[in-house]
């Protein structure tokens, strides 16, 4: 679901890039568990403000990022509102093997992340829109690879906390080993959520013959423990609010 205000601003974006920006966040999904996009569905509650040009705008750079994978908005629905906009997606795809749940990580095994991370926060500060590109077919090779990713939606370390409930296993980070995107702060790449990089976790020769750049490990507790960082917030919250 994404909010007006929340997930996206129209004051500094246009409707096009709320679209597509929406959209991608959605198959960061299938992404991070290695399908392939089949099709969404796309419902929207409507401002009574909002032009016809707005609305025929987030539905184009919907369809704009959609058309990469043929994958059809298959249906939905709309409705006026007395308030900010809200877009609720669903989006389903298949995979060519079943991918592993966040619950089966295992104790000792490395985490990793398939790039440089913090450029969503980056472009928040500067209030520049950042198109998010789905990592569609890494994501596949990775599952077919054996490895349990996340979609780093929240941050990394609220990603790992999630890996920690699922599964039992906390972690360590080296927040040294974990790159930055131009113009990211060490706390950006650590928390900035609604990145398009995944993180992935597995038996360490795994990790390595995947091509990914390790930057910790799984723990047998629950913790989260950052080697060479301290933060004031450790990503997004869903009840609360992103970190400044």
């Amino acid at each position: 679901m994404f909010v007006e205000g929340v997930h996206f601003d129209l004051g500094w974006m246009t409707a096009e890039d709320a679209g597509w920006r929406s959209l991608a966040l959605a198959l960061g999904d299938l992404a991070a568990k290695g399908a392939q996009p089949g099709w969404a569905l796309a419902a929207l509650a409507v401002p009574k403000g909002w032009t016809v040009e707005q609305v025929s705008g987030l539905y184009s750079g919907m369809h704009a990022l959609a058309g990469r994978w043929q994958m059809p908005i298959a249906g939905g629905d709309m409705s006026a509102i007395d308030g900010p906009a809200v877009l609720s997606l669903t989006v389903a795809g298949r995979t060519s093997k079943r991918p592993l749940g966040r619950w089966e990580a295992r104790p000792g095994w490395a985490i990793a992340v398939t790039g440089p991370l913090g450029a969503a926060a980056v472009a928040l500060r500067g209030r520049r829109a950042h198109r998010v590109e789905p990592l569609i077919e890494s994501g596949r090779r990775l599952n077919e690879l054996g490895l349990c990713c996340g979609d780093i939606s929240d941050g990394l370390v609220r990603e790992m906390e999630k890996f920690a409930a699922m599964s039992g296993a906390g972690s360590i980070i080296q927040a040294d080993l974990v790159a930055r995107a131009a113009g990211a702060s060490l706390e950006d790449a650590l928390t900035s959520g609604e990145e398009a990089e995944l993180v992935c976790v597995g038996p360490r020769d795994m990790v390595l013959g995947a091509g990914l750049s390790i930057v910790g490990e799984t723990i047998p507790d629950r913790a989260v423990k950052l080697v060479g960082a301290s933060l004031q917030s450790t990503g997004y919250d869903h009840f609360g609010r992103a970190a400044q």
